[in-house]
């Protein structure tokens, strides 16, 4: 029975700190979206459409290992950040090219896609690039990660909508905007923490809590999610 059977959808994001250790590295942040599916379904259509309807700031390019070998399956990237300038093409075409292909061949290489049907399926993959990354190494290897996880889980049919109902009240997104009902909740929790360091400071043999930063959290529950997907 095939694995790829039907059309599947993967994402993965892949972020770390800035070299310098001033923060998240929103930069060169990746960003992967994926379809992919067999010969003569939606996902055929959609790398056809994908390939051959080319406008301005929005290209579809075949992801390929190397000049003149495309991968298999049949991969076709478009941006999700409309092209601005050469800087950023060469950015699509060169290391975010690069790190996709590479992806989509290890996931051959190692099983997840199976070699006998690699050549009956089409993936179409969205990426990201910001206007501001400055980073290739980390493009490149980024994508590689984000378009790995992405179709890892897609193959895995990951997550399960029994875990995205279990989970997603509690998961933090670190990008998201803080609503009034955050902001209400984050402030009680900034009460609740003030009186807890006085309470340690008028008890010092208290053991003490550490206060984490919300992103960060994120950040980390997002590490452990990937580390589902990876393994």
């Amino acid at each position: 029975m095939a694995v790829i059977d039907r059309v599947l959808i993967g994402e993965g994001l892949v972020i770390e700190d800035r070299p310098d250790g001033s923060g998240l590295d929103l930069k060169n942040v990746a960003h992967i979206d994926l379809i992919m599916g067999p010969r003569g379904s939606a996902a055929e259509d959609a790398f056809c459409r994908t390939l051959t309807d080319q406008k301005q700031g929005v290209n579809g390019l075949l992801a390929i290992a190397a000049p003149n070998m495309m991968v298999k399956p049949n991969t076709v990237m478009f941006n999700k950040v409309t092209i601005k300038d050469g800087r950023q093409a060469v950015q699509m075409f060169g290391p975010a090219q690069r790190g996709v292909a590479m992806a989509v061949m290890d996931c051959v290489a190692d099983g997840t896609i199976p070699l006998e049907e690699a050549d009956d399926v089409f993936i179409c993959v969205g990426v990201f690039i910001d206007h501001t990354a400055d980073m290739d190494d980390r493009i490149q290897d980024w994508n590689y990660r984000a378009t790995k996880m992405a179709i890892k889980s897609a193959v895995a049919r990951e997550p399960k909508a029994a875990y995205v109902v279990k989970e997603y009240k509690q998961a933090l997104h670190p990008f998201a905007a803080t609503t009034a009902a955050e902001k209400n909740r984050r402030a009680e929790d900034q009460a609740v923490e003030l009186a807890i360091k006085q309470m340690k400071e008028r008890n010092p043999l208290m053991p003490k809590v550490a206060v984490e930063d919300v992103s960060d959290r994120a950040v980390d529950e997002m590490k452990k999610r990937v580390a589902l997907t990876t393994k």
